[in-house]
């Protein structure tokens, strides 16, 4: 097997996409393989086989392909199938048992290495009792915008892949008055959050190993009090319902160290964005509300640059529309545009709402 054309990949590459040219059948050696197909979903590991009806076909790919794990495959292509075919027998046999029992159209059918996920590692019982539960995935092609990278866990020490955002492959589509970015293609709120499979330490990305001492010193005397008979890992792709665990899961873990309030107000504001996409009114106004709290909480006990008052007026401004007060909400858009210095984009922002309430109410 080593003369043959063996490649690694790491976990959240893409294989192929619908529309690809049929280049390469993949036999999976080691790690598992997501094949997805609108709402149909196959895991493969050691065994499966990928993309071969259409590169024998010579046509394009119709599904997605991405690695859930890191992945060993064995790539046939143009160039090599005769030469692996014919010395690889078993591979050989293989491939014509798994072409001659497909079916022809839509569904997403595989015989051999179908693996079963083990619901055990990616549920845990973090989220509010009557919280609704929701299965879909994000979409496969926010793997374009994805890579993998290994963590070391601040509390328990465990390694683990982390997911981090391409933000070269952005696209800004919109920012939103109460500073959300909105990218074209891809939603970046369902990747904020890391946690670590082993002691369920949860944290935003970018400040996962930026702990201080005194915090790590919390965490890992809780962990140690306390350790977790759960574990937590993200299905790639990862469903709508894992990402939201995570908040809650991070909610925990702030507790824990000591988050700061503007720490606990970004968390709850972004859980606001996800339930407002997802339609979920009666949790975007809890959330909006604990955002409120937090962010005001913040506002009244620490100083912050005139731009960071700004904008967190914006935000409480924003949150008070949700709640229903625009009392409260005129009131924060006037602050932010009447003081002095900051930034006149936060300004201009600020006094459009302010007309769009005059516009409202008249």
């Amino acid at each position: 097997m080593t003369a043959n054309p063996v490649r690694s990949y790491p976990r959240g590459s893409v294989l192929f996409a619908p529309g690809d040219t049929a280049s390469t059948v993949h036999v999976v050696l080691e790690g598992t393989v997501v094949a997805s197909k609108g709402d149909q979903q196959v895991n493969l590991g050691a065994g499966g086989i990928l993309g071969d009806v259409a590169f024998f076909a010579e046509g394009t790919y119709s599904y997605h392909a991405i690695c859930a794990t890191d992945v060993t495959t064995l790539n046939i292509t143009k160039d090599n199938a005769s030469q692996v075919l014919a010395t690889q027998p078993r591979i050989a046999l293989s491939l014509l048992s798994e072409l001659a029992r497909r079916v022809d159209g839509d569904e997403l059918v595989f015989f051999q290495g179908v693996e079963q996920t083990d619901e055990s590692k990616t549920s845990v019982g973090a989220l509010p009792e009557g919280h609704p539960a929701f299965t879909e995935r994000v979409p496969m092609e926010y793997g374009e915008f994805l890579f993998s990278t290994e963590v070391e866990c601040p509390i328990c020490g465990t390694h683990f892949s982390g997911t981090r955002i391409r933000t070269s492959r952005l696209q800004l589509q919109e920012q939103k008055p109460d500073l959300r970015t909105v990218y074209r293609r891809f939603e970046p709120n369902y990747f904020y959050i890391w946690v670590c499979p082993k002691c369920l330490f949860a944290y935003p990305e970018r400040q996962y190993t930026r702990l201080s001492q005194t915090a790590i010193q919390k965490g890992k005397k809780a962990w140690q009090e306390n350790p977790s008979s759960e574990s937590f890992v993200f299905e790639v792709p990862r469903t709508i319902h894992q990402a939201i665990t995570s908040y809650y899961l991070a909610m925990a873990s702030f507790e824990t160290v000591g988050a700061s309030l503007e720490q606990w107000g970004n968390l709850w504001l972004r859980l606001v964005w996800i339930y407002e996409d997802l339609g979920q009114d009666e949790l975007v106004v809890k959330a909006a509300e604990k955002a409120q709290h937090y962010f005001s909480e913040a506002m009244s006990t620490k100083s912050r640059s005139t731009a960071g008052d700004q904008a967190l007026y914006l935000i409480l401004g924003e949150l008070a529309l949700r709640l229903g007060d625009t009392g409260e909400a005129f009131r924060n858009f006037r602050a932010a545009t009447t003081m002095t210095g900051g930034d006149p984009r936060y300004k201009r922002m600020a006094s459009d709402r302010i007309a769009d309430l005059r516009e409202n109410r008249e």
